[in-house]
C-alpha cells in the first residue's frame, strides 16, 4: 500500500481507490486499494509497511522495487507480489516513464464459504522469489477493473468481483502452475497443416507475450526456417506477414478501447518504438494511429 507520494510533480497521473476506513468486500477478497499510477523518471514511493497482500503489474519502463532492503529490478510485463508485514519501497527508472497497476487486498476469513481462494492464499505465502514474467495477460482484468470503477452501474459490482478474482487467479497460475505452457502445441505435429494450426494458436494465445518470431519455433519445436516454409506452403502468406497483421489488428482494438496511449501501445505490442509503430500502421491503413481514434472518435458522436 502506497503512503502519500512524497514527489507530486513527478506523477503523469494517478487513478487511485483507496478503501482503507471502509474495504469493498469481493466474496473471496476484501479490496483495500488499486489503481495505475505513471510516474516519470525519479519518482519514489518512501518505505511502508504493508499490511495487506499488494499484487503489481509492471505495464511501461523500468524500476526498483525493495522488499525488507532486499532489491529486485522489475521491467513492463512483470508481475510482483508483496505480502502482509513486508517493508516496501518503489524507485521508478532513470531514463523513461514508469507505470504500474496495483492490487491490495486481503483474503476474506470472516465466512470460509466464501473463502474459495485458500489454495491461492496458502501458496501466496509461500512465495520466495515475488517477481514473475507475465504470460497470460493479466493487464486486461486490471484495466477492465479500472474502467468499471470509473464508470459504475448497477452491474458494476459484479464484474469487478469477476475481474479481481481473475487477477488473482492469473498471478497464481503465472506463479504455480505451467498449464498455459502444456497446452500441448506438439500433439498435432503430423502434418504441414497441423503444424501450421499450431503456430496460429500459439500466436493468439501469445500475443502480447511474442517479441521475436524466433520465440514460437523455440517452443513448438522446429527450426524457424522450416516454420517459415511450412508456414507459407499452407497459409499462402508468410508467417511475418501473419504475425504483423495480427499485431496491428490487436492495436487497432487497442486504440479504439481509448485505455492506453500511442506510445503504451506500442510498447505493449512490442514495437521497437513508437515510430516504427506509426510507421507499420500508416502502412496497413493510409492513415496514422492518432488519425485512425479521431476518425473512429467522430463516428461515434
Amino acid at each position: 500500500m502506497s503512503p502519500k507520494d512524497k514527489i507530486v510533480e513527478r506523477k503523469r497521473f494517478h487513478f487511485d481507490n483507496l478503501y482503507l476506513d471502509s474495504p469493498n468486500e469481493y466474496e473471496s477478497i476484501i479490496l483495500y486499494q488499486i489503481g495505475d499510477l505513471s510516474c516519470k523518471p525519479g519518482y519514489v514511493v518512501e518505505d511502508h509497511k504493508q499490511f495487506c497482500y499488494e499484487v503489481s503489474y509492471i505495464f511501461s519502463g523500468e524500476g526498483i522495487f525493495y522488499v525488507d532492503g532486499k532489491k529486485y529490478k522489475v521491467k513492463q510485463g512483470d508481475i510482483f507480489v508483496n505480502l502482509p508485514g513486508e517493508t516496501h519501497r518503489i524507485e521508478s527508472g532513470s531514463c523513461e516513464n514508469f507505470r504500474y497497476f496495483y492490487l491490495g487486498f486481503m483474503f476474506n476469513h470472516e465466512n470460509q464459504d466464501k473463502n474459495s481462494f485458500f489454495n491461492i492464499e496458502k501458496r501466496f505465502n509461500s512465495i520466495n522469489n515475488p517477481i514473475k514474467k507475465d504470460r497470460l495477460n493479466i493487464y486486461v482484468p486490471f484495466l477492465c477493473a479500472l474502467k468499471e470503477l470509473r464508470n459504475r452501474n448497477e452491474y458494476s459490482y459484479v464484474m469487478i468481483n469477476t475481474y479481481m478474482h481473475q487477477i488473482l487467479i492469473l498471478v497464481y497460475r503465472n506463479f504455480f502452475s505451467d498449464w498455459e505452457y502444456k497446452y500441448d502445441y506438439k500433439e498435432f505435429t503430423g502434418t504441414p497443416k497441423e503444424i501450421a494450426y499450431n503456430v496460429i494458436n500459439f500466436i493468439d494465445n501469445n500475443l502480447l507475450q511474442i517479441s521475436e518470431l524466433t520465440e514460437i519455433s523455440s517452443t513448438l519445436g522446429y527450426s524457424y526456417s522450416y516454420l517459415s516454409h511450412i508456414f507459407k506452403e499452407e497459409m499462402g502468406v508468410t508467417l511475418q506477414s501473419y504475425f504483423a497483421d495480427k499485431k496491428l489488428q490487436k492495436a487497432k482494438g487497442l486504440l479504439l478501447e481509448d485505455e492506453l496511449s500511442i506510445t503504451d501501445i506500442s510498447q505493449t505490442l512490442h514495437y521497437e518504438s513508437i515510430h516504427s509503430f506509426s510507421k507499420a500502421f500508416k502502412k496497413s491503413t493510409g492513415i496514422s494511429p492518432s488519425q485512425y481514434k479521431k476518425n473512429h472518435c467522430k463516428a461515434d458522436q
